[in-house]
């Protein structure tokens, strides 16, 4: 009599013949689809500025930067895992992996119709083309593995990706079950009863919009204005990747993507970190990379740089104009001219 295989995870003999028995792995599967149906809100709790833990606790000597990295990391990282084991799988067993829903196209409904709604001409095709919204491609991801895990458990890595993927789909829920709503403003450091030596030292949360925000200890009104100035100048020295400073900047009003840095930085205009060498040691600086291998840079030189766009395209278009009206001046004279 053949001897049914023990579940690596539970010890019991699974009648399916899986590594991984089908009720140990259901818990997987309820993670996974949770993961596709929160795969949009990650991207929010990155561009806020999250203090995660006890208030009370020891604090970083790291300079705090209006943008949440430790989400941009923790939210690539979980979509880098589930889009790992997809292709494993894709490969192992040589299927297309998912495509995502091509857009309706068509002409429109011109005419009046019938309305079942207002504003609707009733239509379903152009409901299609009008309210279309592609499936994300995280949540596609996480469903198309979830569709495959009764597999997965039959082979050798039955384990080890429903540890991956089952953490992957927890670091998800919990980075949007615990957003911070309010930003970090820096500690208060206001004189305690009129002592000079004495800073009050609790921490400062500001609702966005706000232009002022009040000490819960003491009592003392800051504006948000020079609080957020006085984060950007200690957070200069903040190392991050493309995508987490372009992330950083766009909060901070500066229109921004990873792409563009990219672009940047392959053109020499911005240059990525290094790592300084010990005294004595000659050759060139590592590059600074994250452990994923990412170059890191800047955030410092990443403002002055969008500042320097900026002020550039300014002034182009104050050329543009000058141009313009200088044409526009030069056609009124020859009409006169001639007439």
């Amino acid at each position: 009599m053949t001897r049914l295989p023990d579940c690596a995870w539970c010890g019991r003999p699974d009648p399916t013949g899986g590594y991984v028995c089908a009720d140990c792995y259901d818990p997987v599967r309820d993670a996974l689809h949770r993961m596709a149906l929160l795969a949009e809100e990650p991207a929010v709790n990155v561009a806020r500025q999250a203090r995660y833990g006890p208030k009370d606790g020891p604090r970083s000597s790291e300079p705090p930067i209006p943008v949440d990295l430790d989400a941009s990391a923790a939210a690539w990282a979980a979509a880098h895992v589930v889009v790992t084991w997809m292709d494993h799988i894709a490969r192992t067993r040589g299927i297309p992996l998912p495509r995502r829903s091509r857009r309706p196209v068509g002409p429109l409904c011109a005419g009046a119709g019938w309305s079942a709604l207002p504003g609707r001409c009733g239509h379903a095709s152009c409901d299609a083309i009008r309210h279309h919204k592609p499936e994300h491609p995280v949540a596609a991801a996480a469903l198309w593995v979830a569709a495959e895990l009764d597999w997965l458990r039959h082979t050798p890595d039955a384990s080890d990706a429903g540890e991956d993927l089952y953490g992957a789909a927890e670091a998800v829920r919990r980075l949007v079950e615990h957003p911070a709503d309010r930003w970090y403003a820096g500690t208060c450091a206001e004189p305690v009863d009129g002592d000079a030596e004495q800073l009050c030292d609790a921490d400062l949360y500001a609702w966005p919009g706000t232009t002022w925000v009040r000490c819960p200890a003491c009592g003392a009104r800051h504006q948000t204005g020079p609080r957020l100035r006085l984060l950007l100048d200690r957070a200069r020295d903040t190392l991050g990747t493309a995508a987490q400073l372009a992330a950083a900047a766009s909060r901070l009003g500066r229109r921004c993507t990873a792409g563009q840095l990219r672009a940047f930085a392959q053109r020499g205009r911005l240059v990525a970190a290094r790592i300084p060498l010990d005294d004595g040691v000659e050759g060139p600086l590592l590059l600074d990379v994250d452990e994923w291998q990412r170059p890191r840079y800047r955030f410092g030189e990443v403002l002055d740089l969008l500042d320097q766009v900026a002020e550039q395209r300014r002034l182009d278009e104050i050329e543009r104009a000058r141009k313009e009206a200088d044409k526009a001046e030069r056609r009124r004279q020859e009409a006169s001219a001639t007439g």
